[in-house]
């Protein structure tokens, strides 16, 4: 079963409690955010890294990081961002979300559905369906 998730429906629901209370990183994470919402997803990830460069806790950006490499074909990359978000927020829902679809990528179905459970549990309603 092929998982498919809206451009938008990522940024809506990093959108709360995804800033970080550092004015810059918070304006460069709203910048980085609107790239990716214009398909410009190498400049979203370079937003995201100077974001990280404020905040390397930052997960909401590394989770955006994440979603831009794996689009843009890094899937190493987007593999540890993603990683790193989780990480750093276990209640990221989005961030297992796209791991999901980053495993779908990979053929790795089991790893794919385990990450689907968990996004969905997190609260991520979009991974329930």
């Amino acid at each position: 079963m092929k998982r498919t998730i809206a451009v938008f429906t990522l940024f809506l629901a990093l959108a709360g409690g995804a800033l970080a209370g550092d004015p810059k990183a918070d304006g460069k994470f709203m910048d980085a955010r609107a790239a990716y919402g214009s398909a410009d997803y190498s400049r979203a990830v370079s937003l995201c890294d100077e974001v990280l460069k404020l905040d390397p806790k930052h997960a909401a950006a590394h989770a955006l990081r994440g979603k831009a490499k794996k689009d843009l074909g890094d899937i190493d990359a987007a593999t540890a961002d993603l990683n790193k978000a989780i990480a750093l927020d276990a209640n990221l829902g989005e961030a297992y979300y796209i791991r999901g679809q980053v495993s779908e990528i990979m053929g790795e179905m089991k790893k794919a559905q385990a990450d689907y459970a968990s996004a969905c549990k997190a609260g991520f309603k979009e991974a329930c369906k």
